[in-house]
């Protein structure tokens, strides 16, 4: 790994829309949460949303972090805002978490206000950088775990079990989503993947009492964790973004999620080996991604995501290349 500590490009980059370009209610919303008119607005690099991602400073030196995304630009993105407002709003108050200072929600725009943090995207290939966002991770993990009563949100073995379906397209047609070294093992591959949504099962899920289900207990998991949604400081403490994805899994999800930086390299087996989650697991959810990221790229761009299927495109090739590894 590198260790001189340069900021890298971020893996996601979408097509944002500037806060001069968000309606004027949304803006002035934004002014009357921060007390006065904005002097600047730094578009922030990084992450898919279509919306604005800006760092508003006042004219009398007020400074926040605004996200505003609304359905003209893309219909799911404000579902995902409000999921991360509804989360925020029952987690405490943690340093590598900023803290919520407003929000907006007209029923068309959604619009989130944080505390601005002073720092910069990681480089995840520099050795100080990794380290310092692996340990945060844990950390979190340590905190989340067993998960805050009462949330109401899907699982990890749910998720896995709609990536499960994507097979039917690749089975049908394997050289159109898989790499050529897979495509003669297709059927050997399915099977893998068979059992993970049970192998994933967490208790208690929504709906369910304790003791019905196993006794992995749930973790509250971030499952989103890329250079784009993490900000490290001058002090080299790190700060978590963007909840949108939420999901309650085991122990290891948000671990596998981050180590996904290096899903091409073993450095990602290094780093599952050290939270010590079972093997196959992991070796069967990197390759259950790589198929759903793999045939999420065949598929059209949804509406203000110009960029998804090309970046689909390069983890499915990145995470298939762990796989080979792995096997």
């Amino acid at each position: 790994m590198k260790t001189d500590g340069r900021a890298a490009e971020p893996r996601a980059v979408g097509v944002r829309r500037d806060f001069a370009d968000i309606p004027d209610r949304v803006k002035a919303w934004a002014e009357i949460a921060l007390g006065g008119a904005v002097a600047e607005a730094a578009g922030q690099r990084g992450g898919m949303s279509p919306g604005c991602a800006a760092r508003l400073t006042t004219v009398g030196g007020r400074r926040a972090f605004v996200k505003a995304v609304g359905s003209e630009l893309n219909p799911d993105t404000p579902n995902l805002f409000r999921k991360e407002i509804a989360l925020l709003s029952r987690l405490p108050s943690v340093p590598y978490r900023p803290e919520p200072i407003a929000t907006y929600d007209d029923g068309d725009w959604v619009a989130l206000m944080l505390e601005d943090v002073k720092g910069r995207h990681p480089d995840l290939s520099d050795r100080a950088d990794a380290d310092a966002v692996w340990a945060t991770v844990l950390e979190q993990v340590d905190e989340l775990t067993p998960a805050p009563d009462g949330l109401t949100l899907p699982t990890m073995a749910e998720t896995a079990q709609r990536w499960l379906a994507r097979w039917a397209d690749v089975v049908e047609q394997p050289g159109h989503f898989l790499p050529d070294s897979a495509v003669s093992r297709v059927d050997e591959l399915h099977e893998r993947t068979r059992s993970l949504p049970r192998r994933l099962h967490v208790s208690p899920a929504p709906g369910e009492e304790q003791g019905t289900t196993s006794r992995q207990p749930a973790t509250l998991c971030h499952c989103d964790l890329r250079d784009d949604n993490l900000l490290i400081r001058p002090d080299n403490t790190v700060a978590i973004l963007d909840w949108g994805m939420a999901r309650l899994g085991p122990a290891w999800a948000d671990p596998f999620f981050l180590a996904l930086s290096w899903a091409d390299s073993p450095e990602f087996d290094v780093r599952m080996a050290d939270v010590g989650a079972d093997e196959d697991a992991v070796t069967d959810l990197l390759l259950l991604f790589a198929v759903a990221q793999g045939w999420r790229a065949q598929q059209p761009a949804p509406p203000g995501l110009p960029t998804l299927p090309e970046f689909c495109r390069s983890e499915a090739e990145r995470m298939f290349a762990g796989v080979a590894r792995r096997l």
